[in-house]
């Protein structure tokens, strides 16, 4: 009768593991087909910026919607900061996190400011999902004027507040985060260990891109 029992509770054990298995893998699986929808949504507001924008302060404006709607720039931010972020003050935050969405804006302007007026697409191909709340979704770049696609990956979780949120860029399998980290650590220990070296630091480039820019569009 003991046996007969535990064999039944295993039986309901194992059914109850796949049914709840199932369901996430298909919580997973609309967390990835959402997730390429938010991508592909995003990227064709991006490659319309860049086709019409014939202004770089509106490109700029428009890219820093785009920016602020669909990355998490905070988290991104800090993580990119690494262990320098517990050892900066309360004002040296706030100010680097300024200046690093400064950055970033200034520097896709100045990467997307030749694809002006040129018929780039982006096609989304196919996602991988981690979870229910994390995903890659992998898309490639088509410009006429070569043959072979850029090749992006883009991570997308969703955060606390269930909004979905690009957390990475992968380009041809370079994470885009982790080469600034080390970029920005290697800077801070040129600066002494002093994340305000670092802040003089991106103020400088972000002014040198801006005004490249301007002068190249003029």
């Amino acid at each position: 009768m003991d046996m007969l029992l535990t064999r039944r509770a295993f039986s309901a054990l194992f059914v109850s593991g796949l049914i709840v298995f199932s369901a996430t893998c298909a919580m997973a699986k609309d967390f990835g087909k959402e997730a390429e929808g938010f991508i592909q949504t995003m990227a064709d507001k991006a490659v319309t910026s860049v086709r019409t924008s014939q202004d770089e302060a509106v490109l700029q404006q428009e890219f820093r919607i785009i920016l602020n709607d669909g990355f998490d720039v905070r988290a991104i931010g800090k993580w990119v900061l690494g262990r320098y972020w517990r050892k900066a003050k309360p004002e040296e935050k706030e100010e680097y996190l300024k200046l690093f969405e400064d950055f970033i804006i200034a520097t896709y302007s100045s990467r997307f400011k030749d694809y002006a007026g040129e018929d780039i697409t982006l096609k989304v191909v196919q996602s991988v999902t981690r979870n229910d709340k994390d995903a890659i979704v992998r898309s490639e770049i088509q410009r006429p004027q070569t043959s072979e696609p850029i090749l992006v990956d883009w991570r997308v979780k969703q955060n606390k507040d269930g909004a979905l949120k690009v957390v990475d860029v992968l380009i041809a399998g370079v994470s885009m985060s982790q080469a600034q980290r080390s970029e920005f650590a290697s800077v801070i220990k040129r600066s002494g260990g002093e994340v305000n070296g670092l802040i003089d630091a991106l103020r400088n480039k972000t002014s040198q891109l801006v005004s490249t820019v301007a002068r190249d569009t003029q």
